[in-house]
Order: C-alpha cells, then sequence, then structure tokens
C-alpha cells in the first residue's frame, strides 16, 4: 500500500492540470450559476490551474475565490485526480424572497438567512416584498441577515422580521403556494394571496405561529365552504379570533 501510493504521488507530481470540471449542484434548476462564470472567475484571479502540476494546485484558495466572489455559491469542494483533471463541486444557494426597495432597487432572501444579489442568468419565481423596505446589500452581497440585526439604524429594523416570515412560508406547502407577497407598512405586514381577492392583515411577527394557524383553518374550514372572494381583508392581529371584512 505505501509502495503504491508513493507511486501515485510521485506520477501526480508530473502530471499536469489541462481540464477544470465544475459540477453545480443545483435543486431548483435555476442557473443562477453557470460552469464558465465559475471558469472565467478562476483565470481573472489568476489561481493556478491550467498547465500547473495538479500536486501544486491550492484547492483551499480555489474554494475561497469562489466562495468569496460569487454569493450564490453556498458550498465549494475542489480536488484533482491522478488523470490530471481538477475538479470543483459547487452547491447553490437558493432564494426563498425577492425584496423590492423603495428606490426600485431590490435583491433575493436566501434558505439560510444570506441576500443575494440579482442574476443575469435566471430571475426566480419566489414570495415577493415591498413596502417600508429600506435595507440594501452592504458590500458583494456575501453578508448574512444575522449580521446585520447587530449594526443599529432604522434601514435594517425589519429585515430579520421579514427573513422569520419568508422562511415559515417557504416551509409550509399551503402558504407557499398561496401567499405571493409580503407588504410592509409601518412595521407590521399585510399579506396578498394568490387565490382569493382578500388582504390579510397579519400585524407583528408576534404569535407567528398562531397567527398562521388561525389563517390555515379559515382557508381549510371557512373559505372553502363560503368562498374565496367573499370577504375583502382578513385580520388575524387580535388574539384567539379572525375578523373578516366582507366585500
Amino acid at each position: 500500500m505505501l509502495v503504491t501510493l508513493s507511486l501515485v504521488s510521485g506520477k501526480m507530481n508530473n502530471v499536469l492540470c489541462e481540464n477544470v470540471n465544475i459540477n453545480i449542484n443545483d435543486s431548483l434548476k435555476a442557473g443562477f450559476i453557470e460552469p464558465q462564470e465559475v471558469v472565467s472567475l478562476l483565470k481573472t484571479m489568476e489561481v493556478k490551474l491550467w498547465g500547473y502540476p495538479v500536486y501544486d494546485i491550492p484547492a483551499a484558495e480555489v474554494e475561497n475565490v469562489v466562495k468569496n466572489n460569487m454569493p450564490f455559491a453556498e458550498d465549494v469542494c475542489a480536488w484533482a485526480d491522478v488523470h490530471g483533471d481538477f475538479h470543483i463541486d459547487l452547491t447553490q444557494r437558493n432564494p426563498i424572497a425577492r425584496v423590492v426597495l423603495q428606490d426600485g432597487q431590490s435583491y433575493y432572501i436566501g434558505e439560510k438567512g444570506y441576500l443575494l444579489p440579482l442574476s443575469p442568468n435566471y430571475s426566480s419565481r419566489v414570495l415577493v416584498v415591498s413596502g417600508d423596505v429600506f435595507q440594501k446589500i452592504p458590500g458583494n452581497g456575501n453578508i448574512t441577515i444575522d449580521s446585520l440585526v447587530h449594526i443599529k439604524g432604522p434601514e435594517n429594523t425589519m429585515i430579520d422580521e421579514i427573513y422569520e416570515m419568508a422562511a415559515y412560508i417557504n416551509q409550509d406547502s399551503l402558504l407557499k403556494r398561496q401567499i405571493e407577497q409580503i407588504f410592509v407598512k409601518q412595521n407590521e405586514f399585510e399579506l396578498i394571496p394568490k387565490v382569493g381577492t382578500h388582504t390579510i392583515e397579519f400585524g407583528s411577527v408576534d404569535d407567528l405561529l398562531n397567527k398562521f394557524f388561525k389563517l390555515k383553518v379559515i382557508y381549510y374550514k371557512g373559505f372553502s365552504n363560503l368562498g374565496w372572494n367573499k370577504y375583502s381583508r382578513v385580520n388575524l392581529k387580535y388574539k384567539n379570533q379572525v375578523v373578516c371584512t366582507k366585500r
């Protein structure tokens, strides 16, 4: 075994990198990251790859370059084989909401709380958040909501609450199909559904689980019998009750 490993190691010292294979794990088939973009980035950053001995290629440096310069790159693993091929396995971040600021700029919030810039390759059809939202993406966009809530200032007071609500809607099969927009107004939330002509007055994120439970009860046991267009507003802000306003 030791002799075999020694021979393999000696062979890799002499094998030059000729091919770089990019494998992107994209569960949504969204295409936020294209393989050619990764190749172009590595060439621009002058990372030692093509024509260099595979044994000398700094895999950790390759991983850091991709992760630090591509906000949609979540996990990156780089490695070489004895044939001279260098492999980069990349997992893409998935957005759960698109935030539209009052000045027209917008960005995505990812599943794990990262703020992600828009992509020229693909526009994701996700929950839209608008209204009194002012938080922009600092730096290159590779930043989490958790790191923002410690920064004092009126522009970021709602972003953690927006993420909390968007994450809950995204993991619930009914709500994900039904809620298409979150509107922020004076530190409270209104929800706009896909089916029905009503607006949902949600209030703050306090008691979030119970409020969404009441909404689903209304949907399953109320609107399914009375019709989806009978009411103009559904108010969830009051404890242990739902107030509906007729059209």
